[in-house]
């Protein structure tokens, strides 16, 4: 089993005619709330840490862990909202369900599952590059198997994607390095072709991507496809 890139494609530009600015809107928080977006700073040298006074580093630890906790409780909810409008947007259900991931027990599920998500790639990451690619690639479903699965629990979740993903790891790459002249594009327009095309484009293809796979079989909590 395997997918048509450019019959996806085609398919994503047809749905971003159709829905142009819901789509950018939804691509853009999905954006923000993965990482895409990434503020500069200038990093200074270990002196800097070294010279912070007692305050400084309870100031410090402060903000990390306001972090943390915006990360579990504010950008991964964003994230799965994104992602189910995407998969729904296919089935035009997916406007208004950005927030969703805010709803109810929706919240922690979608906190905890992603954050599990993303430990478990950083830790492979950290090993190794290679072995952390392959873990994302194994998870790469996660966020639209959590949308369309809310009976399932995150670890739950997490193994489907693994078998969802299993023999399909090479096609997902293939199509993600599919995106590189547009990659090129928006680094140098300033990211603006990436907002107003290229990230709901792609975001578009992914969802494709993952609902041709469940029509081809390939998530066995769904009998036949269905």
């Amino acid at each position: 089993m395997s997918f048509d890139r450019k019959l996806l494609k085609d398919h994503a530009k047809q749905m971003l005619k159709k829905n142009y600015w819901p789509m950018v809107i939804a691509a853009l928080v999905l954006m923000v709330s993965t990482g895409t977006f990434e503020m500069n700073y200038s990093y200074k040298g270990p002196d800097v840490a070294e010279s912070l006074s007692e305050t400084d580093s309870l100031i410090v630890l402060f903000g990390l862990i306001v972090g943390i906790l915006v990360t579990l409780f504010v950008l991964h909810p964003l994230e799965y909202g994104a992602s189910k409008f995407f998969v729904k947007n296919i089935d035009d259900e997916g406007n208004g369900t950005l927030l969703d991931g805010f709803r109810g027990d929706e919240l922690t599920r979608s906190a905890f599952t992603l954050f599990y998500r993303n430990l478990m790639i950083g830790l492979f990451t950290f090993l190794l590059i290679i072995p952390g690619i392959i873990k994302a690639y194994e998870y790469y479903f996660v966020p639209q198997l959590m949308a369309e699965h809310p009976e399932l629990s995150g670890r739950d979740i997490c193994r489907l994607s693994k078998d969802m993903t299993r023999g399909h790891k090479m096609d997902l790459f293939v199509l993600d390095l599919s995106f590189i002249l547009w990659t090129i594009a928006t680094s140098m327009t300033l990211g603006l072709v990436g907002i107003f095309y290229f990230y709901p484009y792609k975001a578009q293809v992914q969802a494709l991507a993952y609902r041709d796979l469940v029509l081809q079989g390939a998530d066995p909590s769904r009998p036949d496809g269905i």
